[in-house]
């Protein structure tokens, strides 16, 4: 008797360990693929309780660390194409925005739009730097960008004014950020001196 169940011990024991071990590594794949599926749908809830504000800031914190890093390859990713680089000069104030770049251009102009200054000066912008553009803005420059822009979002500028380096003279730039098919991009940019 004792013989009979160390044989089907011996016998029955090696298939319930194969089994189990295929059954193991199945499961083992779909809580994987489960997981990835959880992760994806939390990261996109999350983003749908950030804030405009929130999203706008770490997207500027992404770009501060690129310049820091003198690294515009991953920079073409947090624009919005086409990416405008002036506006037209009106008597009253800023026009239209211009001179727009494609992706296919951005390489071409990279170090234009992110030149030396602007290395040296963005990383260390502040608060008083940062501001919302009013909704009901009455400037052309604002509302034509505003039109690119998903409907309820916020717009963010980033001015930035610095002495130009061996003369007496100030020199700025600006870039104007917005949520554009529920991604917040870098819209357009304006500058003392032109991209084009």
């Amino acid at each position: 008797m004792k013989a009979i169940r160390i044989l089907t011990i011996l016998i029955v024991l090696p298939f319930l360990i194969c089994c189990t071990t295929e059954n193991g590594q199945v499961q083992g794949k779909e809580h994987k693929e489960q997981d990835q599926v959880l992760g994806e749908a939390t990261a996109k809830q999350l983003s749908k309780h950030l804030t405009d504000e929130q999203e706008f800031r770490m997207l500027f914190e992404n770009l501060k660390n690129n310049l820091k890093k003198k690294d515009l390859n991953n920079v073409a990713s947090l624009l919005n194409f086409p990416f405008y680089t002036s506006h037209k000069e009106v008597s009253n104030g800023v026009g239209v925005p211009i001179d727009p770049i494609s992706l296919a251009e951005f390489n071409t102009y990279k170090s234009a739009i992110f030149n030396a200054d602007v290395l040296r000066v963005l990383p260390l912008c502040k608060e008083d730097n940062l501001s919302e553009i009013d909704e009901k803005t009455d400037e052309v420059y604002y509302q034509s960008l505003k039109k690119l822009t998903d409907s309820g979002s916020k717009m963010y500028e980033v001015y930035m004014q610095y002495p130009e380096t061996s003369t007496q003279a100030e020199s700025y730039f600006s870039f104007i950020f917005g949520r554009v098919n529920g991604k917040f991009k870098m819209l357009s940019t304006y500058a003392k001196w032109p991209v084009k």
